[in-house]
Parts: C-alpha cells; sequence; structure tokens
C-alpha cells in the first residue's frame, strides 16, 4: 500500500470585496449628513466602531478582550503557541467630521488577514493580534493616548488636558462608562510582541503623484514644538513715527520666514502654525507677538541643526524660543521592512520607500518593539477631511501586502 501523498496547504488569499465592504460598513457609524465621518474619540459611535470590531473578531474565533482604555484586542492562535503574536493594527477613531480612510482601513485590512488565514484553515506559527487602538487621534488632548496607556507612556496631566471641545480628556473617557484613574491598568509588558505592522492611508501626496501603489515606510518622523517671543513697545498707531517704532510683529516676520528658509535647506518640514499679535487693535503698534512653531524630519542631527538656527535667528531677532515639547523620530525594523518588500515583490506590487510625516500608534509601540508601516496613497493628498480617498483597488493592493508581510515573517522571526 503506497504512501498517503503529503496534504497541500492552501496559501491564504485576502477576500478583497470583504475588506471594502467591511470598510463601507464602518464608514456608516458615526457618518456624518453633509459627509464624512465622526467618530470622535470615547464618543457614542466611537464605542459603536469598537462593538463592531469586537464582534467581527469572535466571529473569525478570536479570543477578545477590551482593555481599560478602551483598546480593542483580538487573538488568533498559533501553532507554536508559546511565540510572542505578530501584531497588526490601526486605529477607528476620527477626527471631527473627518475621512473614511484614516486608520478604519488598517483595522479593516488586519481582520481580513486574519478571514484568510481561517477560510484557508492556515495558524501560523507564531499567533497573530489585532489591535484597534483608543484615541489616536489628539482629539482629547494627548495622541495615541490608547497605544501610550498599552506601553505606560501615558503623562500624568494627559487626562486634564482640555479636549476638542474645550472639555477635559477625563470627562469624554467617563461618558464612555471608563475609570478615567484606572487607565494605568491597560499597561502590557513592553517586549510582549514579536512585531507590529500597521497598514495606513499616506496622508500626503506622494504616492499619488508619482503612482505608486504601496509604501514602505522607513521611519516616523520626529516632531518639536517650539514657543516664540518677542517684545516690542505698544503704542498709538498714528502719532508713533515709523523710525520710533519697535513694533513687534515686524520683528517677528523674518523669524515667520527663516523657519521655511531652515526646513528647505536640511531636508525637514517646518510650520509657524499659530500666530498672537497683542493687543491686537488695528490702532495699536502691536507690543509683543507670540508664536508657536514645529519642525519635523526623520533625521534628528537634521533637527538638532534647525533647532539652533531658529534659536539664533530668534536671539538676533530681539526674541526668545523655547522648546515645548519633543518626540523623536522612529526608524522601521530593517527585516520588518524587507519582509514588507518581498511581500510587494511577490506580488507584483511596485512600492517605494518614505518617511511618515504624521504621528501613528507604530511609532508608540515601535520604542519597545519591531515596527514598520505601510502606506497606500490618498488621492490628492487630502486626509483628516470628508474628501479623504483611497482608490478601492488601493485599499486591497494594501491589505495584500499586509497579508504577504505577515505571512514572510512568520517565517522569518
Amino acid at each position: 500500500m503506497g504512501a498517503e501523498p503529503p496534504r497541500t496547504v492552501a496559501r491564504p488569499e485576502l477576500d478583497g470585496a470583504r475588506l471594502l465592504s467591511d470598510l463601507d460598513h464602518l464608514a456608516t457609524i458615526g457618518a456624518d449628513p453633509a459627509g464624512g465621518v465622526s467618530r470622535v474619540a470615547y464618543s457614542a459611535a466611537d464605542i459603536e466602531a469598537r462593538g463592531w470590531v469586537r464582534e467581527t473578531m469572535l466571529g473569525l474565533g478570536m479570543e477578545v478582550r477590551r482593555d481599560e482604555a478602551a483598546n480593542v484586542i483580538g487573538r488568533y492562535p498559533g501553532a507554536e503557541p508559546a511565540r510572542k503574536p505578530i501584531t497588526l493594527g490601526s486605529h477607528t477613531d476620527t477626527v471631527p467630521n473627518g475621512g473614511r480612510y484614516d486608520g478604519a482601513l488598517g483595522v479593516v485590512a488586519a481582520l481580513a488577514c486574519v478571514r484568510a488565514l481561517r477560510d484557508a484553515a492556515v495558524h501560523l506559527r507564531h499567533p497573530v493580534e489585532v489591535i484597534d487602538f483608543a484615541a489616536e487621534e489628539a482629539t482629547l488632548g494627548t495622541p495615541t493616548l490608547g497605544s501610550l496607556a498599552m506601553t505606560g507612556g501615558l503623562a500624568r496631566d494627559a487626562l486634564t488636558r482640555p479636549a476638542w471641545d474645550g472639555r477635559p480628556a477625563a470627562a469624554h473617557i467617563r461618558d464612555a462608562g471608563l475609570d478615567a484613574r484606572g487607565l494605568n491598568r491597560a499597561v502590557r509588558p513592553r517586549r510582549v510582541l514579536a512585531a507590529y505592522l500597521e497598514l495606513h492611508i499616506e496622508q500626503g501626496g506622494v504616492l499619488d503623484a508619482a503612482g505608486i501603489p504601496i509604501g514602505v515606510v522607513e521611519g516616523i518622523v520626529g516632531i518639536r514644538r517650539f514657543a516664540v517671543a518677542f517684545a516690542g513697545q505698544a503704542n498709538h498707531a498714528g502719532t508713533t513715527a515709523m523710525a520710533d517704532r519697535r513694533d513687534a510683529l515686524v520683528m517677528a516676520a523674518p523669524f515667520v520666514l527663516g523657519v521655511r528658509d531652515a526646513a528647505v535647506e536640511a531636508g525637514v518640514v517646518g510650520t509657524v502654525g499659530v500666530l498672537r499679535v497683542l493687543p491686537g487693535v488695528p490702532s495699536i503698534v502691536p507690543g509683543r507677538v507670540e508664536l508657536e512653531a514645529e519642525i519635523r524630519g526623520l533625521d534628528e542631527a537634521a533637527l538638532d541643526g534647525v533647532e539652533a538656527r531658529l534659536g539664533e535667528l530668534a536671539s538676533g531677532l530681539g526674541g526668545e524660543l523655547q522648546r515645548a515639547t519633543a518626540k523623536a523620530s522612529v526608524r522601521s525594523d530593517p527585516e520588518l521592512v524587507a519582509a514588507i518588500e518581498a511581500a510587494c515583490d511577490s506580488l507584483g506590487l511596485a512600492s517605494r520607500r518614505m518617511a511618515s510625516g504624521a504621528g501613528h500608534d507604530a511609532m508608540v509601540v515601535g520604542r519597545y518593539v519591531p515596527q514598520a508601516m505601510i502606506f497606500v496613497p490618498s488621492t490628492g493628498g487630502v486626509s483628516h477631511a470628508p474628501e479623504e480617498h483611497t482608490p478601492p483597488e488601493r485599499c486591497v493592493d494594501g491589505g495584500r501586502a499586509l497579508l504577504g508581510a505577515l505571512l514572510e515573517l512568520d517565517g522569518r522571526l
């Protein structure tokens, strides 16, 4: 009697139609009548969306729990349960009147990857974890609040900061039925995951302009914010001769241009987003100007150089620059980047390496766990707006690349 032929295992295939259907359904939760989606963190719509994610995970045979910060965590078992999980994740909260793709695509694509494994009756060596992080958007005054809570990085004063509507963040958390004082109980051991992958829309126009379907993120930029003040002399605008004026706005004007010039020369981005002119009356020469500026870049040395240059510029103009906040850049893990690129090659998907100019949960998780991100194009570079759009075929391409990278990593780690 001959030996039984080896059983072939079907390679998991992503169901693109179901991914798009899930994305469409999620967009109905918190849909604004005039277009756009509002699932602001811990709102009723946000909690409803998290409930949908939980039910979908349960339907896929995952073990599911919701932690004290409302992060929803699902686990699909692996063939070797002692191994750390490979984790896929993003977020389903939005800015007010935001788009339907930011964050949501990453969550439904992660669920689509688990569905592909289940439908093919495949269990990888590693367990697969999917996380829908809470409060990724900065609507509560602190961006990436859920992942910060999970990694123990939440600032002591985070919940006292004003949210988007002026109320303290803690009030929104209590309204959702959560214990704001108990968010620190969401902390997990920092190296409990084998790796973290996140699919996200680019939120910029690079991929769209180049016609490239996949961006392989080599790092998430560091962000430094500054408070700058220029003190002049307030005086009557009609009786003070031009030669006798100490106009604080005139002092500040070269600094605004200097931020742009320094950023361009260093290959980073710089913005002056807040400008307060005091006393702010047309008939009074400005006596004081306060502005807030930020710089972003992947190269910390370049950021150091720009910060030093802006400090010297402010001082030379009679002002003072103080650093308000700083988040260091986070480099993607080379092994994960290689796995994403190998997956794209095997799928015939063109890709390019790029930096992420926006912050993501991956930058929080990535301080303790190997991480990398996959980008898909944002039409016209528009995000955080009802017009936010990624073509359906690019959404599916992103899901396929995510699944391919997951399979690659399972064999490499």
